[in-house]
């Protein structure tokens, strides 16, 4: 499907995802990490649960603006689809490894599998001058 508008949303929505629960995990981490299942005990727990849930969701909600802003640029788009589609890999490496997660985390992987899915398939729509460029050439 071609349609940069509809990339653009589905950039934008995820970025505010991602954005959200960062600042929700900057506001009040405990009660977030609780939700997941696990607690933070320790420095080196709020160290590592702060480098994922606030610094790398947010540089991915700022790569996600981006590639919303250069829609064109499928590359960017589909980097940030990659980057989702990584947390559901790590899910079913988990599954298989560890066994089956609650309920509550299997809504967090529909969410992303669907949306890192969505991202690839959802292609950015050509600019008229690549079109123009593009009927010119010889066939």
């Amino acid at each position: 499907m071609k349609s940069s508008k509809a990339r653009q949303i589905l950039l934008g929505l995820t970025a505010l995802v991602f954005t959200g629960m960062a600042v929700g995990s900057l506001a009040v981490p405990r009660r977030m990490a609780e939700g997941l299942g696990y607690s933070l005990d320790s420095v080196d727990s709020l160290s590592e649960f702060r480098a994922i849930y606030v610094g790398l969701w947010l540089a991915t909600a700022v790569l996600m603006v981006v590639a919303l802003r250069r829609v064109r640029e499928a590359l960017l788009g589909d980097l940030c689809a990659i980057l989702v589609l990584g947390q559901t890999v790590g899910r079913v490496v988990s599954l298989l490894l560890d066994g089956m997660p609650s309920g509550r985390v299997w809504p967090m992987f529909v969410l992303e599998a669907l949306d890192g899915v969505a991202l690839l398939v959802v292609r950015p729509s050509e600019s008229k001058k690549a079109e123009g460029a593009r009927s010119d050439l010889p066939r």
